[in-house]
């Protein structure tokens, strides 16, 4: 149980380290467009995030099979996946339609 703990803190510290990281490095217009491109069918999305991570998990376990790493594959693949998931996240828009001041409100009268 504690080596689970350890594990997972260490996954979700690279969940915010690596979402923060993309949210630097890629401008905001950019996210934009890979984010209207990923989830632009969500069946889509989930079924490419599967092969992706299948991908991912299968190229370390190849990796660390050559290397005789092997018993550290339930540590160095989730740790990968969560790289892609904090990507993943960093392409989601953070401002909303309605966030720009310029904008009048409609009113809800009917």
């Amino acid at each position: 149980m504690k080596n689970f703990l350890i594990s997972a803190s260490v996954d979700i510290f690279l969940i915010l380290l690596s979402y923060f990281l993309f949210v630097k490095i890629i401008s905001g217009p950019t996210r934009h467009k890979l984010y209207e491109k990923f989830f632009r069918s969500f069946a889509r999305f989930i079924i490419y995030l599967f092969f992706i991570t299948l991908l991912i998990t299968g190229l370390s376990a190849f990796i660390l099979y050559r290397t005789s790493y092997i018993a550290y594959i339930n540590i160095i693949s989730p740790a990968l996946v969560s790289v892609l998931v904090g990507f993943l996240m960093s392409t989601v828009p953070t401002k909303g339609e309605g966030d720009n001041s310029n904008i009048t409100t409609k009113s809800n009268d009917f």
